[in-house]
């Protein structure tokens, strides 16, 4: 190979490097610590989780389902003037190299008519979100306190 060619090649390969480089890695989500509820009544309970997003991009949690609950929904609590409201979420950002807590008083999954669930039972959860893949979750059903 001559002169000029291995110039070619070493540009080439130096210009591909430097782009590989500044590719930003995927979302990489973690699932842990998913709890849910024991139905205080019939028609609704609490879920709650922590998400870890360790990759280099930002995600969003667009939905969460389960077979145990007609459906699920993501829920806010906000406290304005000692009045506490929840508010329906649509989707949860989950930035790069961030943790976001479902918790009591805070994000939080509301089991919308769910089974007749007892303490020590699983619930399969199924979270959808707008980059990375399909995340699945056994969460422990807990009594409250």
């Amino acid at each position: 190979m001559g002169r000029g060619r291995h110039a070619a090649v070493g540009t080439a390969l130096t210009v591909l490097g430097t782009l590989a480089g500044c590719a930003t890695a995927a979302p990489e989500i973690a699932v842990r610590d998913a709890t849910v509820r024991v139905p205080a009544n019939p028609d609704v309970t609490a879920g709650y989780l922590t998400l870890e997003n360790t990759g280099g991009t930002d995600d969003t949690l667009t939905g969460v389902t389960s077979e145990a609950a007609a459906e699920v929904q993501m829920h806010d609590t906000t406290d304005s003037g000692g009045e506490t409201r929840m508010r329906q979420r649509d989707e949860v950002a989950v930035p790069a190299g961030d943790t976001v807590v479902f918790e009591t008083g805070g994000l939080h999954l509301m089991l919308m008519g769910p089974d007749d669930l007892r303490a020590g039972d699983t619930v399969e959860l199924s979270l959808e979100f707008a980059t990375s893949d399909r995340v699945s979750v056994d969460a422990v059903v807990e009594e409250i306190g």
